[in-house]
């Protein structure tokens, strides 16, 4: 009686253990990059960009699919120097930048998502009087 009640005991464990469910994840996919403020809010078109101000990189996402969310890296270039953003989440995230004299030009990699910007720092010129 025992080595049957066993047997049914092993049976069901097994059959239990082979049940496990596959889990599901959202997908984090990017949707926008921007040059902004470092506090996050928007260059407006035509705005004086400011040589002692900071600057940041913003790159937007959605999530797609259903379950939890899964860890995923977006690489992006910014005046081609590469650089990678984490998201646990859907929303956006900014990276603070330094600006460079001339065009400056960020894209997330693999994707047509690109932003420009012209930072014209004054430099070399001489006061006439």
């Amino acid at each position: 009686m025992k080595r049957t009640s066993y047997c049914i005991l092993i049976t069901f464990i097994i059959f239990l253990s082979s049940c496990s469910k596959d889990e599901q994840f959202k997908t984090i996919t990017p949707t926008s990059i921007a040059f902004v403020h470092v506090d996050g809010s928007a260059l407006l078109q035509g705005e004086c960009i400011k040589p002692n101000t900071n600057y940041a990189v913003l790159i937007k996402t959605n999530a797609e699919g259903s379950g939890i969310f899964k860890s995923t890296k977006i690489e992006y270039t910014v005046n081609g120097i590469p650089y990678i953003m984490s998201f646990t989440s859907d929303g956006a995230k900014s990276n603070p930048i330094q600006l460079i004299s001339g065009q400056n030009k960020a894209e997330i990699v693999g994707t047509s998502y690109s932003a420009y910007i012209y930072f014209n720092t004054h430099d070399n010129f001489e006061v006439v009087e």
